[in-house]
């Protein structure tokens, strides 16, 4: 038992590291560039640098196939890095007091949250066109004549037209209850609807990606140098700038964006329940 406790231990501690290991490195990102960058830098400086303005074959097919490369990784990257900021503590702490939220919503109470998104909205509204109207020294009246057909100077019709522009958020049951990802503007919206054309839109870059990859013809190239080693190093550097940045993109989407948004949600839900409690 004692051995069982030990080897549980120690692989609670790997996992540990592991972790703080990648975050260090997220939080180095910049670093890391920046050093990677000046490796190459100092790899290519005693050598002959030279631009190629001419749109050769060889010149296009590289170009092509870096930035298929390019988009691959980074999009690729981006995916693994927000899967991995959805485990940090900011991610599950804000998804678990939004699923608390969200599980003390019955389905009779879906009419009341309707209207009650409805006043939000406006409300909110309201308040943007207040802070737009405080920013620019104005007032509410100057809005309401200008809104009645009174004429202003040019800057400040033009102010007052944006503020009198401004719309409600979309704001519904679907948004609140849904995954962070909803798009639909109805709970009663069916996502069949929507399938084929986002699984279209999913093939496009893949699609294209294959393209490029068919149309490349390998040889292999004779009596390499160390030039030509370097500039193979150089073309390539952008790849692995490309894949840090797209996972600590993903990451702080996750961490931040994301949870900050769930916090959100969980507010405004449970804003609509101790409403519904007060009423009682």
């Amino acid at each position: 038992m004692k051995h069982k406790a030990l080897f549980e231990d120690t692989i609670l501690d790997s996992g540990e590291l592991i972790k703080r290991a990648a975050r260090g490195a997220i939080y180095n990102m910049g670093r890391i560039i920046a050093v990677f960058t000046l490796l190459i830098t100092v790899a290519v400086t005693f050598t002959n640098i030279t631009l190629s303005y001419e749109l050769t074959e060889e010149l296009i097919s590289s170009v092509l196939l870096l930035l298929t490369s390019s988009y691959i990784i980074y999009f690729s990257l981006v995916d693994a890095g927000e899967k991995y900021g959805m485990e940090s503590e900011e991610y599950c702490g804000a998804a678990k007091a939004y699923c608390t939220a969200r599980s003390k919503i019955r389905g009779d109470m879906i009419e009341d949250l309707r209207a009650f998104c409805t006043e939000y909205a406006e409300r909110e509204m309201n308040f943007r066109k207040k802070a737009a109207l405080l920013s620019a020294a104005l007032s509410e009246e100057e809005l309401l004549r200008y809104n009645s057909g009174e004429r202003f100077s040019g800057r400040i019709r033009h102010t007052l037209a944006k503020i009198s522009g401004i719309k409600p958020m979309i704001l519904t049951p679907t948004l609140l209850l849904g995954s962070e990802r909803s798009s639909t503007r109805s709970e009663l919206e069916s996502p069949e609807k929507r399938k084929f054309p986002m699984l279209v839109l999913k093939l496009i870059p893949s699609t294209l990606c294959m393209l490029v990859t068919l149309s490349v013809i390998l040889t292999a190239k004779e009596e390499m140098t160390s030039a030509d080693i370097l500039n193979g190093i150089l073309k390539l550097s952008a790849l692995p700038l490309v894949g840090f940045r797209g996972y600590a993109s993903g990451y702080s989407y996750a961490k931040h964006s994301l949870a900050d948004w769930l916090k959100t949600k969980t507010d405004i839900l449970e804003s609509f329940i101790n409403k519904k409690e007060e009423k009682k």
